[in-house]
């Protein structure tokens, strides 16, 4: 009987071993899950939060590239305009007098010609009525200017006013400004529109003004118009 009841002890001793042991592998397996989903858990929430630096830095950079191609186009449009008020300064609009003076001869009245020069034809040994010559008489304090901006292409003496300086503006266009007073200006020199070109001294004068246009005469009432 003794026996029997020490077999049963010991079977009960053995199977709350077992019990225990089970519980043991059972807490320690879900020690290492719940660890395990932790460091996932981590894991994901440091990638996550790495995911959003990186793309918060890629953000900041896109915005710097959009300022930086907007300032670029800001600076190429500026030029760009720019470079179309300078083209638009070598135009030889307006009146070649700063001062008092009056138009003495209208080109409009004349009848229209289309006359054309080329090499060496610069001798300008027309007559006063020529259709394209704008005649202005000018009075002593007046300055007479170049219309546009250009380079002195001659200054020399001419046979009927005096002296002849031409300005070629670059794009096409020249200007030619007869006058009896010795220009300010040299052949080679670089003018801006308003510069002068002579000063009147003598009580009273007369400038003779042409325009050409790839090498014709044009009528300087026209451009005179363009100027408004």
């Amino acid at each position: 009987m003794n026996k029997s009841n020490d077999n049963n002890d010991k079977k009960g001793s053995l199977i709350m071993y077992w019990l225990l042991m089970l519980t043991l592998i059972f807490l320690a397996v879900n020690i290492v899950l719940v660890v395990s989903v932790v460091r996932i858990s981590n894991d994901f929430s440091s990638l996550k939060n790495t995911t959003t630096i990186q793309n918060e830095e890629y953000e900041t950079e896109i915005e710097n590239l959009q300022q930086k191609v907007a300032l670029l186009a800001e600076h190429v449009s500026i030029e760009n305009e720019n470079k179309e008020i300078e083209e638009a300064k070598k135009n030889p609009v307006g009146i070649p007098v700063s001062g008092q003076a009056t138009i003495i001869s209208d080109p409009e009245d004349a009848k229209e010609a289309n006359i054309t020069v080329s090499g060496d034809d610069t001798s300008f040994e027309d007559s006063l009525m020529n259709p394209y010559t704008l005649e202005i008489s000018v009075s002593d304090g007046a300055k007479i200017i170049a219309t546009g901006n250009g380079v002195v292409s001659e200054v020399s003496e001419d046979d009927i006013y005096g002296y002849l300086v031409r300005i070629d503006h670059q794009n096409g266009y020249e200007t030619i400004y007869r006058y009896a007073e010795e220009p300010k200006i040299a052949k080679g020199d670089e003018v801006l529109k308003g510069q002068m070109i002579f000063e009147v001294t003598k009580f009273k004068g007369i400038l003779a003004y042409h325009i050409l246009y790839e090498n014709t005469y044009i009528n300087p009432f026209d451009m005179i118009e363009i100027s408004g």
